[in-house]
């Protein structure tokens, strides 16, 4: 008999895109039902919390199969082998194949700022 329930068990697929619903130390997503307590997963050295709305993979893994928030959509067009990390329009750094580093938004730098091997002074 419980083998029979368990092979009736609603199956979802391995990772699908849904809905932040909650957004802080909690994070929320609507996916085929709203789940709740969902883990942000990312490489090491990046922080993020999705904001309520936006649109993000979840991937769900292990025996119980626990869903895990990977990564959003992406909503600005960058060249082939570029990285852009932004949180908001007009705020970002933009890392380019040919070397460049570009900076939008205000900038202010903690600790020291060296140019060209100088310590530069304010």
């Amino acid at each position: 008999m419980a083998r029979g329930q368990q092979e009736t068990r609603l199956q979802e697929p391995g990772a699908e895109w849904g809905e932040v619903t909650l957004s802080g130390d909690t994070v929320g997503v609507s996916l085929a039902g709203e789940r709740r307590r969902v883990r942000v997963c990312l490489p090491g050295g990046y922080h993020w919390v999705p904001d309520r709305g936006e649109t993000v993979l979840v991937v769900k893994s292990g025996p119980e199969e626990a869903p895990c928030v990977v990564g959003g959509q992406v909503e600005e067009s960058i060249r082939p082998g570029e990285v852009w990390i932004s949180v908001a329009p007009g705020a970002g750094i933009r890392l380019t194949k040919e070397g460049t580093i570009q900076l939008q938004g205000r900038v202010e730098v903690e600790g020291s700022l060296w140019l060209q091997g100088q310590e530069v002074r304010g």
